[in-house]
């Protein structure tokens, strides 16, 4: 119950502008090419 009340009152602040929302941070995605590419560097 604690928990839910605070996760209201962040998302409250946050829409009344009081404190600015964390920002997530960008998760690289790996290719086939770049993964083929590791895996050749490693066999080497």
């Amino acid at each position: 119950m604690k928990r839910r009340l605070n996760a209201w009152m962040f998302q409250l602040a946050v829409a009344l502008g009081l404190i600015e929302a964390p920002q997530l941070q960008p998760v690289r995605v790996h290719s086939d090419e770049q993964r083929r590419l590791a895996e050749q560097r490693r066999r080497r």
